[in-house]
């Protein structure tokens, strides 16, 4: 197990450095400040920076796109300057010491320098890295490509954190003006109705019924507010359960890929990202079986993952590439086509890997033309919430002369 040690100390030229480095051990870390011309005068583990870094892997152990795609970028650079992967990891650790990125490296390269192999060294962090990742550096070991792997899975997250990004942004919109519109209707429910209920009470009047139902609904929700919080972790946590189970998950993703208008953005955003998946796994000469099992499990979507499952059997049994893919009917038409093509001339991969790229453009007009598309009924709504509210607050000082009269 690794550790972070803050240090004090001088260079050759005696000018005054300090800093912090990940080590085995108290000898580990002067040594490695001794081979990068660093005296030590004072060496000090930092016990309490490594109690509250340590990872919680039953929460999330896989590390971000992002910290993946940062250290495949690190590796690359280094590599290609010609340095040995096992420094190239000591150099990348030292980047971040402490953080994930940085005790994932420090393990692989222990396991390089305890003799295992490259491959199976990054094998053996794939539930933090990803089995697409390391099954790619797993096969380009084998070829002796491991800078062209490296630029490929940089390749193929940047691609995919764009597409996430087009699909965020498609939502991100919808969802702040139904945040609004729910924050307005509570507020109004819990500060402005109780102030017009106490002045209504002082009229001993009659209230019109809209009146009377706004008003009737604010005082059975403010007497159980209490409720809101309940409801809302409940809904949350059925759907976390929900998402656990097997026919949940089926469920869920079949009516994702159904709601009008967004479905079919998530549904192209999924091919999109399968077809680079795809590949990327073949470019770095992972085996066609291997390659469709995780383009299922990477595609996050069971419709798409069973697809791909179903069309490894039937090659496994002999079929054809064509024959298999355009036997699956749960995959677009394009897709089943692209295979077709890429089969017939012996390149699947390049025209897996041209589609996704000419798609990413198309995909995000999609989802700019989806957020404007849906912008009118998100402000109708508003509006005719607010707006009926305030007007059953408002009607009865209308009737405020008869009824004082």
């Amino acid at each position: 197990m690794s550790h972070t040690y803050f240090f004090k100390g001088s260079d050759r030229l005696d000018r005054k450095r300090k800093g912090q480095i990940v080590a085995v051990d108290r000898e580990s870390a002067k040594a490695k400040l001794y081979r990068r011309g660093v005296y030590v005068k004072r060496l000090r583990r930092r016990i309490f920076f490594d109690l509250f870094s340590r990872d919680l892997d039953f929460i999330h152990p896989r590390l971000p796109l992002e910290e993946v795609l940062w250290i495949s970028r690190n590796l690359s650079s280094l590599l290609t300057s010609s340095i040995r992967l096992p420094e190239a990891c000591e150099l990348i650790t030292d980047q971040r010491p402490g953080k994930r990125p940085a005790r994932v490296m420090t393990k692989i390269r222990l396991d390089l320098e305890a003799g295992m192999g490259v491959g199976d060294a990054f094998v053996a962090q794939q539930h933090r890295l990803g089995k697409v990742p390391t099954a790619m550096i797993k096969a380009g070991e084998a070829t002796g490509s491991l800078v062209a792997t490296f630029k490929g899975i940089i390749d193929l997250c940047d691609a995919q954190i764009r597409l996430r990004k087009n699909l965020k942004r498609a939502v991100q919109y919808p969802l702040a003006v139904m945040s609004t519109t729910i924050t307005v209707l509570l507020a109004m429910v819990f500060f402005v109705v109780p102030r017009f209920v106490d002045m209504y009470s002082q009229l001993n009047a009659k209230l019109p019924a809209l009146t009377q139902f706004v008003v009737d609904l604010s005082i059975t929700l403010t007497r159980q507010a209490w409720a809101f919080p309940t409801i809302l972790g409940l809904l949350i946590a059925l759907g976390y359960l929900l998402r656990k189970i097997p026919t949940g998950r089926i469920i869920t993703d079949n009516l994702f890929l159904k709601v009008p208008r967004l479905g079919a953005l998530i549904h192209r955003s999924i091919t999109t990202r399968s077809a680079a998946t795809l590949s990327a796994l073949l470019t770095a000469k992972v085996s066609m079986l291997d390659s469709l099992e995780m383009t299922g499990e990477a595609s996050g979507n069971v419709v798409f993952q069973e697809a791909f499952l179903g069309i490894q059997d039937l090659i496994a049994q002999g079929e054809s590439v064509t024959d298999s893919f355009s036997s699956i009917d749960e995959l677009p038409l394009v897709f089943r086509d692209l295979a077709a093509v890429g089969d017939a001339s012996g390149d699947l991969a390049g025209v897996l890997a041209r589609y996704a790229a000419d798609t990413e453009e198309d995909l995000k007009r999609d989802g700019e033309d989806f957020a404007k598309a849906i912008e009118p009924y998100l402000i109708l709504g508003l509006g005719v919430i607010v707006g009926t509210a305030v007007i059953a607050l408002y009607l009865p000082i209308f009737q405020l002369v008869t009824i004082v009269g």
